[in-house]
């Protein structure tokens, strides 16, 4: 299921390089090594090796984004490598849901990865920004119900991500109906057409979206990440959204967010985090609070040493 590149999204942005789908502070943990990390670049990823690797922490792109633009948008992976954290950068893209053969290739090119360069995956956290948080979340579910040999799921974050695909659906048909910002209304078609074809409109199927989106607002849908440390970020600038997309709080990925952390807590989850920033968010130099940088790097850094 691949969703082509559009230009705006009403959950507060899917395709970062336009609008995709819109902290605590720790001391930074002190890097262990000076020698400059192995790297291996190939058309699937990415991959930073430091001398001895503690944890592996993979990371997914935003919409039409890939490594290198993960890896210059954020100082996340340099920091994490510094810090004797493996890291592997996948250039999949494009998808706000997978299949289940989409699943296991991605899980695929992952184990292949860690095996043919000797990294140890026993302590391994997954992230994305945007549909890269779908990817993640999926990909964390896969692993919860279907574990891989070899590789430990420690932990999962989404950085400001449409997980809930009935909300954004819904926002989708808002945008349509607005009178402002029409150059956006091609990205509110496109989803709207998107879902229609691949899941059909949630007042029809909602069974197919129970299936396959990465998280909904119930009890059945964040249940398989119960036991899970999960962590969702974003930056509700309320002001910049109403200003820049005429976008209601309840049209923000914050939003969706926000509900499925709590759904997530009142289902047990007691390591379940809703990290909300403010003004740290900037996407390509300009401000945008849908961005990879609402992340504080050294203190997820932390968070990833803690649980390893």
């Amino acid at each position: 299921m691949n969703p082509a590149p559009s230009t705006k999204s009403c959950h507060a942005a899917l395709f970062a390089g336009s609008l995709l789908f819109g902290a605590c502070q720790a001391p930074a943990p002190e890097p262990t090594k000076a020698t400059a990390p192995r790297e291996i670049h190939t058309a699937a990823y990415d991959l930073l090796i430091p001398t001895e690797p503690k944890a592996l922490l993979i990371l997914f792109p935003c919409f039409p984004c890939d490594a290198a633009d993960t890896r210059s948008e954020s100082p996340i992976a340099d920091t994490a490598v510094a810090n004797g954290i493996a890291v592997l950068l996948m250039n999949f893209n494009r998808h706000i849901l997978m299949s289940d053969a989409e699943k296991r290739e991605v899980l695929d090119t992952i184990a292949a990865a860690v095996k043919a360069h000797g990294v140890d995956a026993t302590n391994t956290f997954i992230g994305g920004f945007s549909s890269g948080g779908n990817v993640s979340v999926l990909l964390a579910k896969e692993l919860v119900h279907a574990p891989r040999p070899g590789i430990g799921l420690k932990g999962v974050f989404a950085v400001d991500s449409p997980l809930d695909l009935v909300l954004l659906y819904e926002c989708a048909l808002r945008d349509l109906a607005k009178s402002s910002f029409p150059e956006y209304k091609d990205e509110a078609r496109y989803i709207q057409a998107f879902l229609d074809s691949t899941l059909g409109s949630p007042t029809d199927s909602m069974a197919n979206y129970e299936r396959s989106a990465p998280l909904l607002n119930s009890s059945a849908s964040v249940a398989p990440l119960k036991d899970l440390p999960v962590r969702f970020y974003t930056e509700p600038d309320t002001a910049w959204w109403r200003t820049n997309r005429d976008d209601s709080y309840e049209e923000l990925n914050a939003f969706a967010m926000k509900r499925i952390h709590d759904t997530l807590v009142a289902v047990g989850n007691a390591r379940a985090e809703y990290i909300a920033t403010e003004g740290r968010g900037m996407q390509h130099g300009n401000r945008h609070p849908h961005a990879w940088s609402i992340v504080e790097e050294r203190e997820l850094v932390r968070w990833i040493m803690d649980l390893s």
